[in-house]
């Protein structure tokens, strides 16, 4: 019996071994299996991702061209802008294309202040705008100005001390090359004012573009500058489309800043509210507001007729102020952020296009910019949809 001991104690040991061999097999096919489900798992979200690109595009393609639609439209229909004009109503902000969420804004670049009136101004309180508005533009954020919030006037001069510097080419360091086909001062697009300094290109970066402070939104200056014009008074600005913050920058005295909101009060407004008379040579038939509402200018020459309260043209003259080529009525150049998303994925593209005649006489478009764009587009406090006054 003693004899047979050691062979059972063999036998408990053999299949001990066994079955750590066969729970280390599990374990490793365990893993494999899990590496593989986890690798398909990716290679299904990635093929969804590119399916839902695909669909994003085309929803946004299609989106572009109802803008586009909307441009024509406008161009031939209204000989004056208004802020509640289709292009910029709800319908086209906020809509969806299937499964893609669309969300669109469509600038007016020209009723931006162009930057390149800093070095090609017409006189000094010309060239002094865009001081005027850094200062102005992040106005009551209150945050820090390296996360978007309020510069001061000393840093408001000298970020356009250098923006003006790279303009003129002045020892500026990093530019972008350019085609020798532009002249040298022009720059391609916006984002090459990121190029001004590079000791501090994060502080630009974060001015150009909208950016979330804790509890607000500080706009981009993107909302307020631009580097795209067209046709003669390239730099004026649209007196009926201009963001406040512009208006304000053009009062160069500060205790004048508050006709800015007079102004977007009177092209606000309806018709029944001012009795003013339509200019000399001025059209009867475009004093009254366009289809889309509200009470536009028709005439630059109405700024200093009444209708803005107090507003006359002593107060523009002492402000350096020249109506006739500070402003117009009618823009060409627009700028379209079209952003698509689904749950799983999203795009941002940006286009600029300017209206303009084909050959047989009809209006087309030239386009001026297309870009893929990673920064975020914010809703901020005055970027709400227009609504049609009643």
């Amino acid at each position: 019996m003693r004899a047979h001991r050691p062979i059972a104690r063999d036998a408990r040991r053999s299949r001990g071994f066994a079955m750590l061999i066969v729970l280390l097999i599990s374990s490793i096919v365990i893993v494999m299996v899990a590496e593989l489900a986890y690798q398909a798992g990716l290679e299904l979200l990635a093929a969804n991702n590119v399916s839902d690109i695909g669909t994003i595009e085309y929803a946004i393609d299609g989106q572009f061209e109802v803008v586009l639609g909307t441009l024509r439209h406008d161009k031939r229909q209204n000989e004056i802008d208004a802020e509640y004009d289709a292009w910029n109503e709800g319908d086209i902000r906020s809509r969806r294309d299937g499964d893609v969420a669309l969300a669109t804004r469509v600038f007016d670049e020209q009723g931006k202040f162009n930057v390149m009136r800093l070095v090609g101004g017409q006189n000094d309180a010309q060239r002094l705008r865009a001081r005027e508005i850094l200062d102005l533009f992040r106005d009551g954020i209150s945050e820090d100005k390296a996360k978007g919030g309020d510069l001061d006037l000393a840093d408001a001069e000298d970020i356009a001390d250098r923006v003006l510097r790279h303009l003129k080419r002045e020892g500026a360091t990093g530019q972008v090359p350019k085609p020798k086909t532009l002249p040298a001062g022009v720059p391609l697009l916006l984002d090459e004012l990121l190029f001004t300094d590079q000791r501090d290109d994060r502080l630009i970066g974060s001015l150009l573009r909208d950016v979330q402070t804790k509890d607000r939104v500080a706009p981009g200056l993107h909302r307020y500058i631009t580097c795209y014009s067209t046709g003669v008074g390239a730099a004026k600005i649209n007196l009926n489309t201009a963001p406040l913050v512009v208006l304000r920058a053009l009062f160069s005295n500060v205790q004048d800043r508050d006709y800015a909101q007079g102004i977007v009060d009177r092209r606000r407004g309806s018709s029944a509210e001012t009795t003013e008379t339509p200019s000399a040579g001025m059209n009867p038939t475009t004093a009254d507001p366009q289809e889309g509402g509200g009470n536009p200018f028709t005439d630059v020459n109405q700024l200093s007729d009444g209708s803005v309260p107090n507003l006359t043209a002593e107060v523009l003259q002492r402000n350096g102020i020249d109506v006739g080529v500070e402003f117009d009525t009618k823009s060409d150049v627009f700028s379209v952020r079209i952003q698509g998303s689904t749950t799983r994925t999203q795009r941002d593209e940006l286009y600029v296009v300017e209206r303009a005649k084909t050959e047989n006489g009809q209006w087309g478009f030239r386009f001026l910019l297309h870009q893929e764009r990673t920064d975020r587009l914010l809703e901020v406090e005055d970027d709400a949809p227009a609504v049609t006054p009643q």
